[in-house]
Order: structure tokens, then sequence, then C-alpha cells
């Protein structure tokens, strides 16, 4: 669709320009060594689109690895769990376990890993907003999801 095709064009027009785009790391030469990935909620409101969430992943991983040339570049999913583990509703759930299956594919065995994040969420009471998404604006929240994430993508990368 539009939005992935600009994210390709723009990754490889950052790619060719890093130097313009960055001045202090002229002369550097970037290297797209993983993607993060942490999106899904608005799948989990119709039940096709959770359906298909497990495929559709897995075919964003091999055409964004094909059209970056970056063939076995280590993915790292996190979980959409922003209800914390109180979460009951069937398509949530569903949805949860779609991304998870993704890295149990034996095609991404050892390249595409699964960060579980439902222990992260914080209550509202707790958090600067009691939005019922977003993780309810919880700071605490964002940095775990990050550590979590930057951990699991150290552990593909070695």
């Amino acid at each position: 669709g539009v939005y992935y095709k600009e994210v390709v064009t723009r990754t490889r027009e950052l790619m060719q320009n890093f130097g313009t785009e960055f001045p202090e790391l002229a002369g550097m030469k970037p290297k797209l060594v993983g993607l993060g990935w942490h999106q899904g909620w608005n799948d989990r409101i119709n039940q096709g689109f959770n359906d298909a969430y497990e495929e559709n992943m897995s075919h964003f991983i091999r055409d964004i690895r094909r059209d970056l040339n970056a063939h076995n570049l280590p993915v790292v999913i996190a979980e959409t769990g922003m209800s914390g583990l109180e979460e009951k509703h069937p398509r949530a759930l569903s949805l949860m376990k779609a991304q998870a299956a993704v890295a149990q594919r034996e095609e991404f065995k050892g390249n595409v890993a699964f960060v579980g994040t439902k222990t992260f969420y914080r209550a509202p009471e707790v958090s600067p907003s009691g939005q019922g998404y977003h993780w309810n604006s919880n700071a605490e929240t964002y940095y775990l999801i990050g550590e979590h994430m930057g951990k699991a993508m150290l552990g593909l990368l070695d």
C-alpha cells in the first residue's frame, strides 16, 4: 500500500543521503541492522483483520527484507498488550496470539523475536491518562517495551 511504499522510499533515501541528513555523521556509512515492530491495535477491531494478521505480518517481513536488500534483517515484534493481563476481549486475544505466532514460524526462527508486553501495563490510577489505549500514556510502560525490544534485538544480533 501507500504507507508501505513510503517507508521503503524514505528508508532508501535516508540511507543514500545519510551525510546530508545527519551532517555530524558525514563520512560514516549507515547499516540497517534491525527492525522493531509495535503496532496492531487497529487490527483487533475486525476479526477478519485478526485472522489475516499472522500471514500479513509474515508477508511484511519478507517484503521489507527484499525491498531494503536486507535479506536476514532481524525483526522484533512487540505484543499489543495494552490492557494488561486482564484482557479478555476475544479479538484482542486472537491478535496477540497472531503476533506471537509470527516469531514461531520455522522460516523466522533465529531472526524474528516476539516480546510479550501485557505485564508492562500500568493502570489508569498510576498513569497520566485513563484513555484505555496508548498504554494510558505511561512512560514506565513505554520504557519497558523499548528496553525489552532492545534486549530481544541484541539476542538476535548475537
